[in-house]
This record gives structure tokens, sequence and C-alpha cells, in this order.
């Protein structure tokens, strides 16, 4: 049943961010800059630092080709970017314990990290015309700061659901 609700709360917030979000972006209200709103991302990578790169990576590869599907200019640039940060954060848990901050630093980084992988990629493909200097300052930034945010708002859900989950594991392993 946890797993039920992770994946439904997942799925939640992807059709969030593809629907309701679009009204809240700061670019409809006439601001300079953007922010992309990536709530499956950030769920995907707690869930990775959680449950394991594994189980991180398939939540980024389903919910990436989703994204490339619905949304997507080019098909496969979103899942192997959201596949990638979702393993990223479940190889750097191994290196690192799970504290509050150490989650928000690492999450800060892989969400960086994954906004300048979309741009070099749809750079690559002449999709993004903007240079380097204004797309960082208007649009990675605001993002990655938006979606820390946001994952203020949904760690201790994700967290106390993963570690149901864990528990519930670790019961049928004994």
């Amino acid at each position: 049943m946890a797993r039920f609700l992770l994946t439904l709360g997942v799925v939640i917030m992807f059709v969030l961010e593809g629907t309701v979000m679009q009204v809240f972006s700061p670019d409809t209200w006439g601001l300079s800059w953007m922010t992309v709103p990536r709530f499956a991302l950030v769920c995907c990578i707690f869930i990775s630092m959680y449950l394991g790169r594994r189980e991180g990576l398939y939540y980024g590869i389903a919910f990436g080709f989703l994204q490339d599907v619905l949304f997507g200019q080019l098909i496969g640039i979103y899942t192997m970017s959201m596949m990638v940060a979702s393993y990223f954060a479940g190889m750097i848990v191994l290196l690192f314990q799970r504290g509050f901050g150490m989650v928000f630093i690492t999450s800060f980084l892989i969400l960086f990290g994954h906004e300048w992988l979309l741009y070099s990629l749809f750079r690559l493909f002449s999709a993004a015309p903007f240079d380097v200097r204004w797309i960082l300052t208007h649009q990675i930034l605001p993002s990655v700061l938006f979606n820390l945010a946001f994952g203020l708002l949904v760690y201790f859900p994700i967290k106390n659901v993963c570690n149901k989950i864990l528990a519930k594991k670790e019961m049928h392993m004994q």
C-alpha cells in the first residue's frame, strides 16, 4: 500500500507540474525569469536517496519517458536526464549519511546538474537559442531554487513513506 501511495503521489506531482503550476510561473506574470517545476524529479531524487539508486533509476526512467512523450521536443532527453539524476542521487547517498542538510545539498547539486544537462543537450541540438549567462540567471538558478522550496514541502512525507516501505521490506526478509 505504501509503494502504491508513493507512486500515486509522484504521478500527482507530475500532473501538477504540467498543468496547475504553469499558471503560477513567473514568466506568465510578465517577469523576465522563469521557473520550470520539476516536482516528479524532486520526488525521484528523494526516492533514490531513501530506497536506493535502482529504485530511483526506475522512477526516473518512467517519469522521464512520460515527460518526453507528453511535453518533450525530442524523445529520450528527459528520460536520460531524469534517469541519470536519480541514479546519481542514490550513488551520492552511499558516500554520506542521509541528514537533512546533506539531502538538500545533494538535491541542489543534482537539480542544477539536471538543468545544466538539459540545457547542454538542447543547445547541442540547436533547440536552445539563449546564451549561457542568460539561461543560468533567468531559468536554471530560479528553477533549482523553486524546486528546492518544493522539496522542503514534500521531504518529510516522502521520507516517511519510504521508511514504511523499507520497514515492510525488512519484515519480509526476516
